[in-house]
């Protein structure tokens, strides 16, 4: 008999559920990895920080033998991603994400704080999971089965619906709060903005735009242009708004 207790916030994700809610029972039929075992339940291996088995902690290689207890504990906001663990040997050096289109919204978004995202169009799931694991980058989707995939190292099954809510659930759960650089990268295309004399974007700018406002940034990418006008004022509104749930 194999025990396996599922932690946290990933027993929510369970596929197969037992009446002792997170721990789970059952005898083992075949030769598996903990890994492919773990998944087997419908928890993607990027939600889990740590395993340990009858007390030692285990790799994702881990042959899974009768008569062993399992404990499996997930990812979360204490999870150090910079620091070499037993999971993930080679550590991020720095946050940057890859976002697929079922939670477009959520990449403008945290390029809004200042966050490199990239939201690639047209990809399929082979090329999504492509960029996070050659790019090293946290993939953040909605598609279990896509964290499923053995390239991608880092992730997040996106729990919440709303954009807004989907923001602070990153925030809170990568500790990004201290490492919001608001408007500092273009909306459109993720490319760093850099400030620009007006003088130098006249022709580019509509008469209203250049009667009323002094201060421009430029995409150093897509060449996109950026002002402070009432669009700003709101965008500041609810970003204040959303900063403060976290």
């Amino acid at each position: 008999m194999i025990t396996v207790n599922f932690h946290g916030n990933i027993a929510d994700l369970l596929s197969r559920k037992s009446k002792n809610g997170p721990l789970v029972s059952f005898h083992l039929d075949r030769r598996t990895s903990i890994k492919d075992l773990i998944e087997s339940f419908g928890i993607p291996h990027p939600e889990i920080e740590e395993i340990v088995v009858d007390g030692k902690m285990v790799d994702f290689d881990y042959i899974v033998e009768d008569g062993i207890k399992i404990e499996v504990f997930p990812i979360s906001a204490q999870s150090n991603f910079f620091k070499p663990s037993l999971l993930r040997p080679d550590p991020l050096e720095f946050h940057r994400f890859v976002v697929d289109i079922n939670v477009a919204k959520l990449a403008s978004k945290l390029r809004q704080l200042g966050f490199d995202t990239l939201l690639p169009r047209n990809c399929d799931d082979a090329g999504l999971a492509a960029i996070a694991g050659c790019q090293r980058r946290i993939l953040l989707t909605r598609d279990c089965n896509l964290l499923k995939r053995k390239i991608v190292e880092f992730g997040h099954l996106v729990r919440a619906e709303s954009p807004n809510y989907q923001l602070v659930e990153i925030i809170k759960l990568f500790d990004l709060k201290d490492k919001i650089k608001p408007y500092s990268r273009c909306f459109k295309c993720n490319g760093l903005l850099e400030a620009v004399a007006k003088e130098d974007i006249l022709p580019f700018l509509e008469p209203l735009t250049k009667k009323y406002y002094q201060a421009f940034h430029r995409c150093l990418d897509c060449k996109k242009i950026y002002w402070s006008g009432s669009h700003r004022e709101k965008m500041d509104e609810i970003l204040l708004g959303i900063l403060a749930s976290c």
